[in-house]
């Protein structure tokens, strides 16, 4: 079977790296697709897979309408080239669309309740659309929920174990408390009019948490010269392994929010923007979300000052990954199913 994976951010070159190494084991083709967000390039570099690149979505709204016509045009010319027998990525327009016009199979995977625009792209062309069962849209139809969320296809004890003898390698002492601080760019269609830190209050924030921390910031876009001082600096494709060492993680990026949660790191989510996995994440007792910058410190605090936060939530995470099923195992087979005749 030949299937194509499209990959439009760095998330998810880690949601679907072991789909595809899975696939190819069983004999399967897999031909991948990426545009150029972030570090996606870098990453899927870093794992070692070839891929086609397909450039960027743009920065500005004018920009993205553009490329989607751009965009659409390129797929066609892959599926045309390659004739996959099934096409997957996360929300995808333009593996929907060549899919459809194709006659060939497409599973897309949402959730993000708040991608509207994107979802009514693809919507109507898509086979399937797999989500969380916590997703808290009703897609329609075509919609299928599973127990899990994105995070844990590649996070998952099974498919992840932490390496203590890197943080020397980056300088990071095992016994410092250090935080993982996360700015996100807010240059995607769907951030529009949203917002996580307070721009006059972050430096002030810094410094606040690093009475209590060590910070370590990741950041989509450039970083002003006085928050230099606290910029990650470590491979891309190696920060779950420090990630999975902190005291705690605080920051507007809900991935990252999840990663942690999963790796049982304490979390504090600082967005407008509400989302199903989040709420999962919360009610299990793994993490915080707030509107308010100044909340955000004192949930930091709060964490950052319990002697059994990290103990707490380890136990809370191993109820969480009891609950919920193997990803990568049941989006390999979900894949497999649609490729199949009839």
């Amino acid at each position: 079977m030949r299937i194509l994976v499209d990959i439009n951010h760095p998330s998810q070159v880690h949601l679907f790296k072991y789909v595809i190494r899975e696939l190819r084991n069983r004999g399967h083709e897999v031909i991948i697709t990426a545009s150029q967000k972030d570090v996606s390039f870098r990453l899927l570099d870093e794992y070692g897979f070839d891929y086609i690149k397909m450039g960027s979505y743009g920065d500005t709204l004018l920009q993205k309408l553009f490329k989607l016509f751009v965009l659409d045009f390129r797929m066609l010319r892959i599926v045309w080239k390659y004739k996959p027998d099934v096409l997957t990525g996360l929300g995808s327009f333009r593996a929907a669309h060549a899919g459809f016009l194709f006659g060939k199979k497409t599973i897309i995977l949402e959730d993000t309740e708040h991608s509207t625009g994107q979802i009514a792209l693809y919507k109507p062309f898509a086979t399937k659309i797999l989500t969380p069962a916590c997703y808290m849209t009703d897609l329609g139809s075509k919609q299928v929920r599973y127990e899990g969320c994105h995070e844990m296809a590649y996070l998952h004890p099974k498919y992840f174990t932490p390496d203590p003898t890197l943080l020397d390698k980056w300088g990071v002492s095992k016994t410092e408390k250090f935080a993982v601080v996360r700015f996100v760019s807010w240059k995607a269609s769907h951030d529009i009019g949203q917002y996580g830190f307070a721009n006059e209050q972050k430096l002030n924030f810094i410094k606040e948490l690093a009475k209590y921390a060590r910070p370590y910031i990741t950041s989509e876009g450039t970083l002003p010269p006085e928050f230099e001082p606290y910029r990650l600096k470590i491979p891309v494709h190696q920060i779950h392994h420090l990630m999975a060492f902190a005291a705690l993680y605080v920051g507007e990026g809900a991935t990252m929010a999840s990663e942690s949660a999963i790796l049982g790191v304490p979390a504090v989510y600082i967005n407008t923007l509400k989302l199903g996995y989040v709420n999962m994440h919360e009610g299990y007792g793994l993490l915080k979300q707030t509107t308010d910058t100044q909340q955000a410190l004192r949930y930091c605090i709060e964490w950052l000052t319990d002697p059994a936060a990290k103990e707490k939530c380890r136990a809370a995470r191993e109820r969480l990954l009891a609950d919920k099923i193997d990803v990568t195992d049941y989006l390999v087979n979900t894949i497999e199913q649609a490729g199949r005749p009839g």
